[in-house]
């Protein structure tokens, strides 16, 4: 009895190791030992301890050095025995920048490094992680020096041509709890983002790779409502000396049916995130569900090219994947975009799992039109219905039919129905002022479900022309008023409008 008493607690003992050392070097979890103490700080407010000496030149927003639409996944594969092939798999289904490598779980880190190293010639493109989930010392913790070496070390070893940035938060707010091993007292997380900005925005050489924040979205604990959340992100922007160069955030709106659904404010963000874009004169990022996991529901394919098209629609200027490469299942994770093979890239693009060759042929669609709405600025927003699930708070962007001087007079279904489609009208300009007065409509169905047939009425006859994915040019439909339809469930087609003289 005692020996298998033995034999019962030794193999409880390796499966415990195995599944710590999996946490520690594959997810959010690790071995940081956290304490209780809540954070004080209202993220709403500015709370830095040193004089703001603002830097708000308006050039100083982001422009992707390869003249690339970026087209980001979070994490690379688990269980990959070749780094270096998994890079590969990515890059070919259209993702052109990794997150990934969290200092905070080294020596991983390194591997990841010699990885892009053995890739060769290649466009894609690491941004490695600063941010730490356990606010220590590593992150710039309640020092008077306003240099870390920790922090410094780190940008002087990984600074080579394959290094995007760095991800220097995710989220900042009062969630964050301190390690209780290293007795510190809660601190304000957008002072600690000031101090590890000015690190990089200072140096000449450290300024020439982007120091990338995600904030949270609407729906957490912090902003109760709308105006709530519009106080957080001007708070973020007035607590920096250096004004931030992409306003980068995540929405998840697929919750599964019994944890609500659709989420109602899925596009209330987009809209706030939209205009605080506008205001700061800083491009924005969007972060979009393709895992399932917890209460989220593992998404189709229709419904993650539904976000990406309604975020370019929006006016974004970069997605992102979350989750993008097979991960974390020992934490519940269900669903990936690549799945499968993760670390063969001799096989046919089925081989990878079902999401990866739709997705593959999205991303270059979003690459193709993404490069165009780049050079654009949105001007307007429009929705025919509050689909899906009554949106909240987009009663001002709702289309009403032949109003004085709007673009678009009418938009109806082809089969003569009296409901309107599901249709979102993103509408762009050309910000150069010496080119083509032209209108760009970015146009999403956001029935994820069923195609959308619709009929478009204009104020006036335009030289018409849609965007052919296929030829990635724009071609000549007619000079016409109006204009007909067919797209499929959460695709989109880009038109381009131009006056007639």
């Amino acid at each position: 009895m005692k020996k298998i008493l033995s034999v019962a607690i030794i193999f409880f003992i390796i499966f415990v190791t195995t599944i710590y050392l999996g946490l520690t070097h594959s997810s959010h979890f690790n071995n940081f030992v956290f304490s209780n103490v809540v954070n004080p700080h209202d993220p709403l407010k500015v709370q830095t301890s040193q004089s703001i000496k603002k830097q708000l030149q308006q050039i100083d927003y982001w422009k992707d050095p390869r003249g690339l639409f970026p087209i980001f996944a979070y994490n690379i594969p688990d269980n990959t025995q070749d780094l270096t092939a998994s890079l590969k798999i990515m890059e070919r289904g259209g993702i052109n920048l990794i997150i990934n490598g969290n200092f905070g779980w080294m020596p991983y880190p390194n591997k990841l490094k010699q990885a892009f190293e053995e890739l060769g010639n290649s466009d894609l493109r690491w941004l490695a992680i600063l941010e730490n989930e356990c606010k220590n010392n590593f992150i710039y913790r309640n020092s008077d020096d306003e240099t870390n070496s920790n922090i410094n070390e780190i940008l002087n070893q990984f600074n080579e041509n394959y290094i995007y940035g760095w991800y220097i938060w995710d989220e900042p707010g009062n969630n964050r709890k301190l390690c209780s091993t290293l007795n510190m007292e809660p601190n304000d997380d957008n002072a600690d983002i000031n101090r590890m900005v000015k690190q990089i925005r200072s140096d000449s050489i450290y300024n020439k790779k982007l120091d990338f924040v995600n904030l949270f979205p609407t729906y957490w604990k912090g902003t109760h409502t709308a105006e709530d959340y519009e106080k957080y992100i001007d708070a973020f922007f007035a607590s920096q000396e250096y004004k931030p160069r992409v306003l980068c955030f995540d929405h998840y709106p697929l919750l599964k049916n019994k944890a609500g659904g659709f989420r109602k404010d899925y596009y209330l963000n987009l809209k706030i995130i939209r205009e605080k874009s506008l205001q700061y004169d800083v491009p924005f990022w969007m972060i979009v569900l393709s895992s399932g996991h917890l209460n989220y529901k593992e998404p189709t394919f229709e419904e993650i090219s539904f976000q990406a098209y309604s975020a370019l629609a929006y006016g974004a200027k970069g997605i992102g994947y979350y989750l993008y490469s097979k991960s974390w299942k020992k934490v519940g994770y269900s669903s990936w975009i690549l799945e499968e093979n993760v670390d063969n890239p001799n096989l046919a693009d089925s081989m990878y799992g079902p999401l990866y060759l739709p997705v593959k042929k999205l991303n270059q669609n979003v690459q193709e039109i993404g490069k165009i709405l780049l050079k654009l600025k949105s001007i307007e927003v429009i929705h025919t219905s509050d689909y899906p699930n009554r949106q909240k708070r987009i009663e001002g962007s709702i289309f009403k039919s032949h109003k004085p001087n709007l673009l678009i007079q009418d938009i109806e279904n082809i089969a003569g129905l009296n409901v309107k489609p599901n249709i979102l009208v993103g509408i762009f300009s050309n910000e150069n002022k010496t080119c083509s007065q032209s209108k760009y409509l970015l146009i999403v169905n956001k029935d994820f479900r069923k195609s959308a047939e619709l009929e478009m009425s204009l104020n006036k006859v335009y030289d018409i022309s849609m965007f052919n994915k296929s030829a990635d040019q724009f071609l000549a439909i007619s000079s016409d008023q109006t204009l007909q339809l067919i797209i499929q469930p959460g695709s989109c087609e880009l038109i381009k409008l131009r006056k007639i003289e």
